[in-house]
């Protein structure tokens, strides 16, 4: 499809990719590896083209929710260590193997399970901590019982993490408490595998936490230009990296009380320009969004007004020169998607990974 003919894109700035990765790399100590996040499909900015450019700028790891995330890096011919975060199946231990792919113990089952009688691992392993999360992982204090157990069974110990749950919030006391818990676990972790990866940090641990940094740390929303929480905005340069982008598709002239979208919830005021842009919900732009929120067009912001719907959206225009085939920017630099988030009473993290597939990534 020519750009033309595109209904709503996504442009994807791969060297505000490199850019956030190095300023996240100045924050760390020399010896400090990087994870990159991509899971989701790289947060709905692909997952492939994100892992190469945070490759490109330094990262030594990758990180993916499921096994198949993990093959899909594998077949795009991308050699950096892969880790599986959530929960892997005995099943899949043979594939982790085959490709390098490293695998999670997220479960005393899980344990139970690869320390069976004739049972072994056939895939890197980190042991997976549950410091306060509670949601995946062996739970705190059971966590040398498995560190014993995995070295009884001569297992080598790759790597051994924790999650914080509330690093991005002004109060660090959950936080610490966190770490805290996590420091005889780490220590232990080494007495019995001295060359084992440590790591804790997400992206806002990693700005606000240099404690949590140990080994490597995991780089997620950070690297996508958007800041963990508002209090740590200014703490590092980061850049957006995608543009939600359309098309005005319809302009129409309307008088003083023409009903506009499903359920007639707006109506003009005074005679006015209705723009439609071919952009709805089953493009990722929310739609409790569309309440509040604008666009721009023409360097202008203008309201969307009525509902969101599956397809598009209608804007406010006034009396403005507008046309048909003008270029709609629904977030991006000028509108970030912090401020879409907000309005649609969400976070950021979840607009940017419901972004659709028939959205095609543009490259740049």
């Amino acid at each position: 499809m020519s750009p033309g003919q595109r209904r709503a894109w996504a442009e994807i700035d791969l060297t505000a990719v490199q850019h956030n990765v190095r300023e996240i790399r100045k924050l760390l100590p020399p010896s400090c590896q990087i994870m990159a996040i991509v899971k989701a499909d790289g947060y709905g900015h692909g997952a492939v083209e994100v892992a190469k450019a945070a490759v490109r700028a330094g990262a030594t790891w990758l990180g993916v929710a499921t096994l198949e995330e993990g093959l899909a890096l594998r077949r795009a011919g991308i050699k950096a260590h892969v880790l599986v975060l959530g929960p892997t199946v005995e099943s899949e231990l043979a594939a982790g193997a085959k490709h390098k792919i490293s695998v999670t113990i997220g479960s005393s089952d899980f344990l139970d399970a690869l320390l069976r009688p004739n049972r072994r691992p056939r895939a890197p392993i980190h042991l997976k901590i549950d410091t306060g999360m509670t949601r995946l992982g062996i739970m705190a204090g059971e966590a040398d019982r498995a560190i014993s157990r995995l070295k009884e069974a001569g297992i080598t110990l790759q790597g051994c993490y924790t999650h914080l749950s509330s690093p991005d919030e002004p109060d660090r006391h959950y936080t610490e408490e966190q770490l805290a818990r996590f420091a005889p676990v780490v220590a232990a972790a080494r007495r019995a595998f001295p060359r084992v990866l440590v790591h804790a940090a997400s992206s806002a641990a990693a700005i606000a936490y240099p404690t949590s940094h140990y080994d490597l740390v995991r780089i997620g929303i950070a690297m996508y230009g958007v800041s963990p929480s508002q209090h740590l905005r200014n703490k590092v340069d980061l850049r957006p990296i995608m543009r939600l982008k359309s098309r005005v598709v319809r302009v129409a002239r309307v008088s003083n009380g023409t009903a506009v979208g499903y359920g007639a919830t707006f109506r003009a005021r005074t005679q006015t320009t209705i723009a439609t842009v071919a952009c709805g919900y089953a493009d990722g732009y929310p739609r409790l969004a569309g309440e509040k929120g604008e666009v721009i067009i023409r360097e202008r912001r203008y309201p969307i007004v009525g509902r969101v719907s599956m397809d598009y959206l209608t804007v406010d225009v006034g009396n403005a020169e507008i046309s048909v085939g003008d270029d709609v920017e629904l977030f991006g630099e000028r509108i970030s998607v912090d401020e879409i988030a907000s309005k649609a009473q969400t976070i950021s993290y979840e607009v940017l990974t419901g972004i659709g597939p028939r959205v095609p990534r543009i490259y740049r």
